[in-house]
């Protein structure tokens, strides 16, 4: 059965993320009960493709992050089908991983913006 849900937040999405600068994976996100890199998904890639910052500077501009899609399993928690790429950039940069350039095209770090 196919369910549909509105109500996750780029924040809930990112509550409690974790990442691991050994495997380059997105662990965990929704506090702990979504598994954002399950073994059958790639391994994180935008950032050496350069495509983190395009995902960051679409969400400060308002825009869309498009529909994500998991999948719940057995035990009630969830693993991202589609959208792994796009969670782990924006928790990335929650964590100060990387920058994007403002309009006047200064380095602005998430702990850095106003």
């Amino acid at each position: 059965m196919i369910t549909s849900h509105h109500e996750y937040t780029v924040e809930s999405l990112c509550k409690g993320f974790e990442y691991s600068d050994k495997d380059g994976k997105g662990l965990f996100g929704l506090d702990g009960k979504l598994t954002i890199q399950p073994d059958y998904q790639r391994h994180f890639l935008y950032e050496k493709e350069s495509l983190e910052q395009p995902v960051i500077a679409s969400l400060l501009r308002g825009f869309p992050l498009g529909v994500l899609y998991f999948n719940q399993v057995a035990d009630g928690t969830f693993e991202v089908l589609d959208g792994q790429q796009r969670i782990t950039s924006i928790g990335r940069f929650l964590l100060d991983k990387f920058y994007v350039l403002d309009e006047r095209g200064r380095e602005q770090y998430f702990s850095s913006l106003p």
